[in-house]
């Protein structure tokens, strides 16, 4: 990649605002970002959103999407038993909620660890789909995870380049832990730190084929 992490860091407004413009999906997603996360804790939503999140994962891509995974996962999920889909969402909230460990909470296991168990345990859904899942629940702690965001990570951090298959909770706490340093290396949150990683991607790697702004 040619851009430095110095580079990144003063365009780091040129960039959220030019994924504002061109990006197709970032109206809903800047609503969603706001409404989903308390829409969840409240229990005010329908089984679409939850089925938003992960048509969203994918298709945000646009024109460089694997349409067969798309379609395997998006019809798995919609084929679930709305409880199935509501109970694994209260499960993930009960885990993020609970204590940490030096507070009694359990020492098994990190509390988001859990919560993506059990997003991960609806029917098509993976680790790395859970992440999308996650980041609507709790946008300021978390982040999702894709190739394309651990692609852009790992060339500004210390992150290791090679794209886990399949993820793993450890590999999605590398990444987190990496995302959440280049955060405040560059003074944003990780809404705004997910527009520039969008952005990063489309100009250093968007020619190597797929979409420059999904």
């Amino acid at each position: 990649m040619d851009a430095t992490l110095a580079d990144v860091e003063a365009r780091v407004d040129e960039h959220v605002e030019t994924y504002r413009e061109t990006a197709p999906f970032h109206p809903v997603e800047a609503e969603s970002i706001e409404t989903l996360p308390d829409a969840f804790r409240a229990g005010d939503y329908g089984r679409r959103d939850v089925e938003w999140v992960v048509r969203w994962y994918f298709r945000r891509r646009v024109d460089a999407i694997d349409q067969e995974e798309r379609r395997a996962v998006e019809g798995a999920v919609e084929d679930a038993d709305p409880s199935e889909l509501r109970g694994a969402m209260w499960d993930a909230i009960d885990a993020l909620d609970e204590a940490a460990p030096e507070e009694g909470g359990d020492p098994r296991a990190p509390a988001h660890h859990r919560a993506l168990d059990a997003l991960a345990d609806l029917p098509g859904v993976d680790v790395a789909i859970a992440s999308a899942l996650l980041w609507f629940l709790d946008p300021d702690r978390f982040l999702v995870v894709g190739d394309r965001e651990w692609r852009v990570v790992a060339a500004l951090t210390d992150l290791d380049p090679a794209y886990p298959d399949p993820m793993t909770p450890a590999a999605y706490d590398r990444y987190l832990d990496a995302a959440r340093t280049l955060a405040d290396r560059l003074g944003v949150d990780h809404w705004r730190l997910y527009m520039v990683i969008q952005r990063v991607y489309a100009e250093e790697f968007g020619g190597e084929g797929g979409d420059a702004d999904g």
